[in-house]
């Protein structure tokens, strides 16, 4: 599991997202033009005696708020000596930048007290587990090895294929970016009507959700790796990449609900059905965020009319959305202290529509870096897993995060059977509520040796069927 990246520095402010490097571009354009005495041909006199500028102060923390409808967000920042750096679509939620040497946990406290915030918080870093364990690929295995290792039969694959490939089902992968050109993902993209990559680079802010990097990066090949075992469970949906963490594997949470929005509706109209089905997120933090829950709880559409925080008309258009039964059911890597204490978030919120996904060894048990505890119950293949990897190639990885898409890809399967309850005026594979999909994976699931945990079934699930017990030694 990795951690969202904070974003790269920034030479200029950033108003709005979408022009943001245009005037970082502009501002470096200015500079290189009075590095060479003017713009024009040459023939202009240099400036005499030119005004003194002011150095542009250096940022500092950020501190992200949501405000009740009719509060004058920017008074509350000049309160505080800060700027409204952006705003998360139409929501009266927003990034503050502090100025340098403030304490971002002192302003969210006292925010947080403030009449008309709803709340307030630092904006927290997120990272994969393997990330924070430093653990990386090894190089080793082909695609007959990909297809045929311990995974597949441990989750009956090939059973389940005989029912649902999940075609037709895009699965939104929130990591490090992928490598597109990689075998393993011949037509297996998501793509828009002008045949461009259904895809998002978060960190860079551009539509190329490519992975950066190199081996001696934590975070590389993560974001492939995990791309992977998504096109193994489930060989007829559709991946849509989108590059939430850097090539260290961190990002920040901001960015991260960013993609979160972004995933289940890319083209901003809730008229149109465009958005993933399931999202993966092989990373999270120890700390949970506010906005976090938020961003999930409009994902997979598990909010309600009645609570206030959601009234404002911001959020119309995620009410339009949902009326129409496009949620995504969001599964997350439960991490790898190996700790039955160490929670997990967004995966930790315990939401409605959303699971953490523990890692199982090929003994049938669990494996020794999974975390643990009651608010953990998938489990899922995550030790010694052969995957793609940046460059062509495939590489053996162990963890959580390697568990989490083989989880999503399972879920992938069970939407192209019919649902049990359908969502009212919806169609198709938008018949399944976020919900329904995660219990159908823990009611057909089976028990995981000497644990609590229980691990998917991928026949038993597309099947509705109970799941054959594990023969424990």
């Amino acid at each position: 599991m990795k951690t969202v990246p904070s974003r790269r520095p920034q030479a200029c402010t950033r108003p709005k997202r979408a022009t943001a490097l245009r005037a970082c571009a502009a501002a470096a354009a200015l500079l290189m033009l009075a590095a060479c005495g003017g713009g024009g041909g040459g023939d202009s006199a240099p400036v005499a005696n030119p005004p003194p500028t002011t150095p542009t102060p250096a940022a500092g923390p950020v501190v992200l708020v949501q405000v009740a409808t009719g509060t004058d967000v920017a008074a509350l920042a000049r309160a505080r000596n800060a700027t409204v750096a952006e705003q998360f679509g139409r929501r009266p939620i927003y990034r503050l930048q502090l100025p340098a040497g403030a304490n971002a946990d002192t302003v969210a406290a006292a925010l947080a007290t403030t009449p008309g915030v709803v709340f307030a918080e630092p904006d927290l870093p997120n990272e994969t587990p393997e990330t924070t364990r430093n653990t990386v690929w090894v190089i080793g295995g082909d695609s007959g090895t990909y297809a045929t290792q311990w995974a597949p039969q441990t989750l009956r694959l090939a059973d389940a294929h005989t029912r649902s490939t999940g075609a037709g089902v895009r699965v939104a992968v929130l990591d490090t970016g992928i490598d597109a050109t990689h075998p393993a993902f011949a037509g297996r993209l998501a793509r828009r009507a002008d045949g461009s990559l259904l895809g998002r680079d978060f960190v860079d802010d551009d539509d190329n959700p490519a992975e950066e990097g190199s081996r001696s990066d934590t975070g590389y090949g993560h974001g492939t790796h995990v791309a992977g075992l998504v096109a193994l469970a489930a060989p007829g949906a559709m991946l849509m990449p989108l590059r939430v963490l850097d090539r260290a594997g961190r990002g920040n949470a901001w960015v991260l609900a960013e993609a979160l929005a972004w995933a289940v509706d890319p083209d901003a109209n809730p008229a149109t059905d465009d958005g993933a089905h399931v999202i993966n997120m092989s990373l999270g933090s120890t700390r949970p965020t506010r906005l976090l829950a938020v961003a999930v709880a409009l994902a997979n559409c598990e909010f309600s009319d009645d609570d206030d925080n959601f009234k404002d008309a911001g959020f119309d258009d995620d009410r339009a959305r949902c009326t129409q039964g496009r949620n995504a059911a969001v599964i997350s890597a439960a991490g790898n202290a190996g700790s039955p204490d160490e929670r997990v978030y967004p995966a930790a919120e315990s939401a409605p529509g959303t699971r953490a996904v523990g890692a199982t060894s090929q003994a049938q048990r669990l494996a020794a870096f999974s975390n643990s505890g009651g608010w953990i119950k998938l489990a899922a293949p995550g030790e010694l897993i052969v995957s793609a990897v940046p460059g062509g190639g495939y590489g053996t990885w162990s963890g959580t995060s390697m568990a989490a898409p083989l989880a999503a890809g399972t879920a992938a399967l069970v939407l192209g059977t019919p649902s049990p309850s359908p969502v009212p005026g919806a169609t198709a594979l938008r018949q399944w509520r976020a919900e329904d999909l995660m219990k159908r994976l823990e009611d057909r699931s089976k028990p995981v040796c000497g644990a609590a945990l229980r691990q998917i079934d991928a026949a038993a699930a597309v099947s509705n069927t109970p799941a054959p017990a594990p023969a424990c030694p």
